[in-house]
């Protein structure tokens, strides 16, 4: 009963600052652990045993508390909680006076206890449902027993498909923590962030939403099949601006989402976690517009493919392109075949986009294809040189 304990000291503390009386709580075993006066905690209520045998109340006018040992005049109720007696509320003074006091006291308290104990109830299945996703997403080899162990905890089915998201908000929490302007409760804003990620990404029996760390909510997603994996994906983007809309109204602004790919059970998810980090690190790293990344994505994936090119291959591909690259106007160059790669290889659109003649685009693009050896007009050409340039921004 040590959170009864606590619970007692922090109940005698606010109830008396409301409360004329001077009240005291007892423990089960009769010992008083909350008293307005400190100097009575950890003493022995003899009353409070009878209090607890006979589960009703008791009035000790100042005759009979004469006659006891620490005990003072008043009324003693029984505190009940899941249907059994814990302890013992006593309100000092005349009992014809504070008897009324005592029920309406009674119920504070039993609710607040409930309430208490729903919170730390509440918080430790929190805490495992985070050291669930730590262990299954940051540990590349897991072990199964531990899984199974964590599932019937958390009544969580080890083999469904699932996805990994993440939701990345840097560091809003650590800000929110530290600024002192009227903020949400860290534990509450925690909760109202996850509650938004669930209702973007549809809540089911099998949710898994929670805390990775401070800066990352993960949605481990169960599918049913291929086809709804991909249905889901289609929608995807537009989930997350919605998510995003929500998130703005708690100031939440630097915000990155991103999707790894379906896996068959739990014990494989940390690879569709290392995707969808994998993802936000490339996504941060190329300052890329959009903040929405998956696979399904093909500008993300247009973006991102240059930078797969074999390191080997792409040194061989720079070396026989130095004459572009060493170029006094390669700079001017280069911007002007992006354009030109970005309309879609058509000149005239190229050059009203660059505020030039088109031939002087023609003659540019001559340039590079005496520079190169490439033909700027052949569609193979322009794809090559436009993914290494593309890779050279970054």
């Amino acid at each position: 009963m040590d959170g009864f304990r606590q619970f007692a000291q922090n109940t005698v503390k606010a109830v008396s600052e409301i409360l004329s009386f001077p009240i005291s709580v007892s423990d089960e075993q009769g010992y008083i652990i909350g008293d307005t006066n400190p100097s009575r905690i950890g003493t022995i209520h003899a009353p409070s045993i009878e209090v607890i045998k006979a589960n009703e109340v008791i009035l000790f006018t100042e005759e009979k508390a004469s006659s006891m040992d620490n005990v003072l005049p008043g009324v003693a109720v029984p505190l009940n909680f899941d249907n059994k007696t814990v302890g013992v509320l006593g309100i000092i003074g005349n009992p014809n006076e504070v008897e009324s006091y005592a029920y309406l006291v009674k119920k504070y308290v039993e609710m607040m206890w409930q309430e208490t104990l729903h919170v730390q109830i509440e918080n430790l299945e929190t805490m495992t449902l985070e050291s669930f996703v730590q262990y299954i997403l940051l540990n590349k080899s897991v072990n199964r027993n531990q899984i199974n162990h964590y599932c019937k905890l958390l009544t969580v089915e080890p083999n469904l498909k699932r996805i990994c998201i993440i939701v990345d908000i840097g560091d809003y929490l650590l800000k929110n923590v530290q600024s002192n302007g009227g903020t949400i409760p860290r534990d509450r804003l925690k909760k109202t962030l996850l509650n938004c990620v669930v209702r973007t990404f549809e809540e089911s029996d099998q949710t898994i939403c929670a805390f990775l760390n401070t800066e990352r909510i993960v949605f481990l997603k169960s599918i049913k099949s291929e086809d709804d994996f991909l249905h889901f994906m289609k929608g995807f983007k537009d989930r997350c601006e919605k998510l995003l809309e929500m998130f703005c109204v708690y100031k939440v602004d630097d915000v990155r989402i991103a999707s790894g790919n379906m896996f068959l059970s739990i014990e494989d998810l940390n690879q569709s976690y290392e995707q969808a980090d994998w993802l936000i690190r490339y996504g941060k790293r190329l300052s890329i517009t959009s903040k929405i990344y998956s696979y399904y994505d093909w500008d993300i994936l247009i973006d991102m493919l240059p930078h797969q090119l074999d390191p080997k291959m792409q040194k061989i591909v720079v070396r026989r392109l130095k004459l572009l690259m060493t170029n006094e106007a390669h700079a001017e160059l280069k911007h002007d075949f992006m354009v030109y790669c970005n309309h879609n290889m058509n000149i005239s659109q190229a050059a009203k986009a660059l505020f030039i003649h088109r031939n002087t685009l023609i003659y540019r693009l001559k340039k590079i294809d005496n520079l190169t050896g490439l033909c700027t007009s052949r569609f193979e050409h322009c794809t090559l040189l436009y993914f290494v340039l593309k890779a050279e921004s970054s």
